[in-house]
């Protein structure tokens, strides 16, 4: 059924599809191993990688806006190459990483121009498939993410036997590389030519801001992101760490291949049943069960009950990113999709990048870890009562499922 819906797609979907596969077989490379690399290969203390983990996420939060910006001014696919082209040569950097001030500089450096990409790419999106489809084709783009997010961490285990997990970074180097040749090759512009007079300035950005339903909707998923990080950062060092569960460094590259699997497997079915519903509801439900997900990790002494955590967890990620990125996309203008996606990207990135700090922050000041799971669980069961508002605001004639809404309104 995907393989049917790609090809009776327009070009520039299927090369944001194929590119998001080779690109996240090289963060997927890197993801798993990264927490382990700055505490076991370049001996940062947990406090000062949690601050380079916030550095990451916060570095990237004025590209996010800027990206989006440059996405409605001079062109979605000039904003794709740049990015691209810079990040290949940013994670190769991190071979050369001697310790925190470097891997610092470089983070900073790596996040800046790897966050310019996503706003112009789901604008480019946006531009080429009908509101209908959008879940659809976001759902389609997240198999692609995830597929590479598989492909890498089985890559990425054999790369460390062989290696270390500073060669890593060549290898993705590399692979960026690929995928900016595949973009510079077969991607074209699709922003809509009846924006192209639009001025774009901050004002007009910032004009974004008195969308309240919007700026409620992007708050709470910067809360999702909050708590969600902490399964990419302070969970590698939690499940090999031996005052925690003790386990294989290769676990954490295996959880992340598993959740990959399950997104691959599931999400376009899942998004098939949650358009049926309002999307307030879908959001709400979704972020509840990652929440629960997380307080089971409370729980977890072995491999398998750790699975089990990650597992419901990912079930709430599938449920939650089956609509997120098409409401974003319903609700801006034509002449604002960059900067509206910009705005998500914006709020995400800085909530994970606080999630990052705090995280890891509380692996050296709490005596027993697993209290860590309670207290971000907790935070994402209390916060889901914000969808409750957000379909107050935005009324029931919108909050209605997908299949049902009035083309008037879309």
């Amino acid at each position: 059924m995907m393989l049917d819906w790609l090809r009776s797609s327009p070009r520039a979907f299927k090369v944001l599809v194929a590119s998001a596969l080779i690109e996240n077989i090289a963060f997927g490379l890197i993801i798993p191993y990264l927490t382990i690399y700055m505490v076991e290969n370049l001996e940062i203390n947990n406090t000062l990688a949690g601050v380079v983990l916030a550095a990451y996420t916060i570095s990237g939060v004025p590209a996010v806006i800027l990206g989006g910006m440059f996405a409605d001014k001079i062109g979605r696919r000039i904003v794709l190459l740049i990015s691209l082209s810079l990040m290949s040569v940013t994670m190769m950097l991190y071979f050369f990483a001697t310790g925190f001030v470097t891997l610092l500089a470089i983070v900073l450096a790596d996040s800046f121009v790897g966050s310019l990409y996503m706003p112009a790419a789901n604008a480019m999106i946006a531009d080429v498939i009908p509101s209908r489809d959008r879940p659809k084709a976001y759902s389609t783009l997240r198999i692609a993410w995830n597929s590479g997010m598989f492909i890498g961490p089985a890559i990425g285990v054999f790369i460390v036997v062989a290696y270390s997990i500073r060669e890593l970074f060549l290898f993705g180097a590399a692979i960026l590389a690929v995928a900016f040749v595949v973009n510079i090759l077969l991607i074209p512009e699709t922003r809509p030519k009846s924006t192209e007079d639009e001025e774009v300035t901050f004002r007009k950005v910032m004009a974004v801001g008195k969308n309240r339903p919007f700026l409620l909707l992007i708050a709470m998923t910067g809360c999702l992101w909050f708590f969600m990080t902490q399964w990419m950062s302070v969970l590698a060092v939690y499940a090999t760490g031996e005052a925690d569960l003790g386990l294989k460094d290769s676990v954490p590259g295996v959880l992340f291949a598993i959740n990959a699997v399950m997104v691959v497997t599931l999400q376009l079915w899942v998004t098939s049943r949650m358009v049926k519903i309002r999307p307030s509801m879908v959001l709400m439900v979704g972020q509840i069960i990652v929440a629960l997900g997380f307080m089971t990790i409370f729980f977890a002494s072995d491999f398998e009950s750790l699975l089990g955590s990650i597992m419901i967890i990912t079930i709430g990620e599938i449920v939650y990113m089956s609509i997120i990125s098409a409401v974003v996309a319903d609700m801006a203008p034509e002449s604002k999709r960059g900067i509206y996606m910009g705005f998500m990207g914006f709020v995400q990135s800085l909530a994970m990048g606080i999630g990052f700090f705090f995280g890891m922050l509380l692996l050296d000041v709490l005596p027993d870890h697993r209290y860590i799971w309670l207290i971000f669980g907790l935070f994402g069961l209390v916060t889901s009562i914000g969808y409750v508002a957000f379909s107050r605001m935005i009324g029931r004639d919108k909050d209605t499922p997908r299949k049902e809404i009035p083309d008037a309104l879309l």
